[in-house]
């Protein structure tokens, strides 16, 4: 692969999404869609898709699985790694509806307790990271210990609006990342209006960040302004 191919930038994952839409349309084709339970739309997956799959990852990190539909997109998206993932509730209705879902999945391992925990001892060097819960700034945190090791090919973090709190400091603090919500990836929502058999259905995204390594400033100056500003 060139150096060109693996740019973690909006504009490169936006021009190879092109190339990489027809494959992931074939995949998700077999998965059943879930429209009305929220969590994270096929359109928002693909924009992973698109920014990790030439990095080839050996682990995925997902943490927060709700009812399974992203971990069982990772599983069958990258059928050559290992997807972790991580949920917190293991007393959760949602909890049972994913291991029903994801218990044909052979290269995913389940796992409950607090992430924050779990993610730094199990991530590797080039590893793939989804983050969707827990949420906010905690997310950020989490985000940023992991990005500390230089082991993350990418970290992804849901739930960033325009607006929010988190996202703002984004946009003040980390001026590599980008957000899913970018026009040049607006036209990707096609999918969910081919997922979606809702008439008329009012959408909420939650909104990628991608946060690509490596840290836009030494990781104590990010650390205190979290701290600061973050919390």
């Amino acid at each position: 692969m060139t150096n060109e191919l693996l740019t973690l930038t909006k504009s490169a994952v936006a021009e190879r999404a092109e190339a990489l839409l027809p494959e992931y349309r074939e995949i998700i084709a077999a998965i059943a869609p879930e429209a009305g339970f929220g969590g994270i739309w096929e359109s928002e997956m693909f924009l992973f898709y698109a920014a990790v799959k030439p990095f080839g990852p050996k682990q995925i990190l997902e943490s927060g699985r709700a009812r399974g539909k992203s971990t069982l997109i990772l599983a069958r998206c990258f059928p050559d790694a290992r997807v972790i993932s991580v949920e917190y509730d293991r007393q959760s209705e949602n909890a049972a509806a994913a291991e029903t879902k994801l218990k044909v999945c052979s290269n995913v391992e389940l796992l409950y307790g607090d992430s924050r925990q779990i993610l730094p001892q199990r991530l590797q060097t080039g590893d793939a990271v989804l983050i969707d819960g827990p949420k906010d700034f905690r997310a950020l945190k989490l985000a940023l210990d992991l990005l500390r090791t230089g082991k993350p090919c990418a970290v992804f973090v849901h739930d960033f609006p325009p607006n929010s709190p988190q996202r703002k400091f984004v946009e003040r603090n980390w001026p590599n990342a980008f957000f899913g919500d970018d026009p040049l990836f607006q036209r990707l929502q096609s999918l969910d209006n081919e997922r979606d058999p809702r008439p008329n259905p009012q959408r909420r995204y939650g909104v990628f960040v991608c946060l690509p390594p490596p840290l836009p400033i030494p990781y104590w100056k990010l650390r205190f302004r979290l701290l600061t500003q973050g919390s």
